[in-house]
């Protein structure tokens, strides 16, 4: 199986292929010129694994919540590639991408994922890894620091920028974790675990219908509602 993945949710964007012969990785750091980067790291990636775009069976791409402007561009290239590739596209929770990277570096277990939204809100959702696979327990959530509620079970890992950006309004919180992620960023490696059992079981998306999902904006509905 041939899977090209592109996460853009954070400061540091990443792209990944992933072949029977293994699995390529690039990293961009540099989030005004992801654009640009994004379409030199893929071409790249793709000469490296000796594939075409044709080859591949599927496109993940982190949906979000995340960075406005690196969703925008990640979800525009997908769109772009998937359409002249033909293949189906195959959207991944940034936050469950960032869950699979504390299990895969860290044995995570558990995790309280919670990410810096700025205006001083984060986005957070609780993961658990269970039967072999990582998932989100419940809704992702955007919402003020003081909203977080952590793990009732012990041995949480707390991961991601929220947990840096917010250290004193999550001070309460954090006094239960067994462990701190901060500084850890989705990587588009980790989108390709829940790709492939969406591409398994048919859970595809065409190309047109490849969306980001931002959640401040039925935030903002419900709260003038």
């Amino acid at each position: 199986m041939n899977l090209l993945g592109i996460e853009t949710s954070s400061n540091v964007g990443s792209v990944a292929i992933e072949t029977p012969g293994g699995v390529l990785v690039r990293e961009m750091a540099t989030p005004r010129e992801q654009t640009a980067q994004l379409i030199a790291a893929i071409d790249e990636l793709l000469r490296e694994a000796g594939i075409r775009l044709q080859d591949l069976n599927g496109i993940a791409f982190g949906r979000g919540p995340g960075s406005f402007t690196g969703l925008r561009v990640s979800v525009a290239v997908v769109q772009g590639l998937a359409a002249v590739a033909g293949v189906p596209v195959l959207p991944v929770s940034s936050l469950l991408c960032l869950a699979e990277r504390a299990w895969r570096e860290h044995g995570c277990e558990r995790a309280l994922v919670c990410v810096d939204a700025h205006m001083g809100e984060v986005y957070w959702a609780l993961s658990e890894r269970r039967g072999g696979a990582v998932g989100v327990a419940g809704d992702e959530r955007l919402g003020a620091p003081s909203d977080v509620v952590p793990p009732s079970e012990p041995g949480w890992f707390g991961v991601g920028s929220g947990f840096a950006a917010h250290a004193e309004a999550l001070a309460k919180v954090q006094e239960t974790a067994a462990r701190l992620l901060p500084a850890l960023v989705p990587s588009a490696v980790d989108l390709f675990p829940q790709a492939k059992r969406d591409l398994a079981a048919a859970r595809v998306t065409a190309p047109a219908a490849a969306l980001p999902v931002y959640l401040r904006e039925h935030t903002a509905w419900r709260r003038s509602s």
